[in-house]
């Protein structure tokens, strides 16, 4: 899967931009502020309809502009192409197209056009709240398998639903049964889920972590789940008190976590900035190929200022890989072309580079 071109009207500090694409490798340089991290998050915007930044619709717009549009044409799998347009008027709603029809559900688009996102703020999943890695298995399960992102859907109104109910003082035994049924059901399909995405992402993980790496360095994650899935409907019922004391669930999927460790020590405690970064990315570029693997679709991918903190070698490896494993659409961005530069002359490939310069993007050179 590929994007060809993209129209982009007053989004961020976009204010209007029609660009096309080289089916390898695109990379965008200029200053901090001029609009590349904002080119990727619109292309991000047209797969997962929301900022990457988790910034609400409103904020998407650019400052003074009545509404936003951004617009995709893309080359899917068996040559057919697609566009897909999102739009968001504050005075009315945010609608979704693809192929000219409108969704009912923005969830339905969820996986249609699977990509992986790198950027600087992954440093919260290593120092960040758990929300952080849960939201990592969300994102990357939800793109691979719809009955998930529907079973996280539901469990989520349950929670909503419990905890309402907990903190008016309601403890009627037979409403919260009716609750937790859904909860238990939804979030046994959750749980499994999240310890097979952990699984099956480890083999992947601790090669691109030592490519990038070039360390003997041992990298681990390991799901942590609140409670097990077998045992969750019970857990509901045997907190049923606790938690109408304290006036929410505290047992469940969204308490869990999702361990990161390296060499057998926390990384979040005794990582240096490198090893972080290293790990970051390492886990971004294992999350394409599962997605690869799971789907059957070449996912795009995105890598957001990923040469910062890390020092030659490490950045060197990472150039190594992208070339060595062009297999997908990438978009890079860096402040400086040294990295870029090359990049591009040891690429055998298509390449596109563009300067971004207050929102607006000028062809440097391209080989298509």
């Amino acid at each position: 899967m590929r994007i060809e071109t993209i129209s982009i009207v007053n989004f961020k500090n976009i204010a209007d931009a029609r660009l096309g694409f080289s089916p390898a490798i695109n990379c965008v340089v200029g200053a901090n502020g001029m609009g590349k991290s904002n080119l990727l998050e619109a292309i991000y915007y047209l797969s997962m309809t929301r900022s990457f930044l988790r910034l609400p619709d409103s904020e998407v717009i650019r400052h003074g502009a009545p509404a936003m549009l951004v617009k995709g044409e893309y080359m899917l799998e068996g040559d057919t192409r697609e566009q897909v347009s999102i739009g968001f008027d504050p005075q009315r709603r945010k609608v979704l197209h693809k192929g000219g029809k409108e969704y009912k559900r923005m969830s339905a688009h969820i996986g249609s056009l699977p990509l992986v996102l790198a950027s600087p703020a992954d440093t919260f999943l290593i120092t960040g709240a758990p929300e952080e890695r849960r939201r990592l298995m969300d994102t990357a399960i939800s793109q691979a398998d719809g009955a998930y992102l529907r079973h996280l859907m539901l469990y989520n109104k349950a929670l909503t639903q419990r905890n309402a109910s907990l903190k008016a003082g309601i403890t009627d035994p037979i409403l919260l049964e009716g609750i937790e049924a859904q909860m238990a059901a939804s979030g046994a399909a959750i749980i499994r889920a999240r310890h097979k995405f952990a699984h099956t992402m480890a083999e992947p993980f601790t090669h691109y972590y030592s490519a990038v790496a070039g360390t003997e360095e041992h990298p681990d994650l390991s799901y942590r789940p609140s409670r097990e899935a077998d045992i969750f409907a019970a857990a509901l019922a045997e907190t049923r008190a606790r938690d109408a004391a304290i006036g929410h669930t505290s047992v469940g999927p969204h308490r869990d976590d999702l361990a990161l460790s390296l060499s057998g020590f926390d990384l979040r405690r005794l990582g240096s900035q490198g090893q972080m970064k290293t790990f970051t990315i390492a886990l971004r570029l294992a999350l394409h190929r599962w997605l690869l693997e799971c789907t059957g679709v070449v996912p795009l991918l995105l890598l957001d200022d990923i040469f910062d903190k890390l020092d030659a070698g490490r950045v060197g490896n990472i150039l190594q890989l992208v070339n060595r494993e062009q297999t997908a659409q990438t978009f890079i961005t860096d402040t400086g072309r040294e990295h870029i530069d090359a990049l591009l002359r040891s690429t055998p490939g298509p390449y596109m580079l563009l300067e971004a310069e207050h929102g607006a993007y000028k062809s440097l050179t391209s080989r298509l």
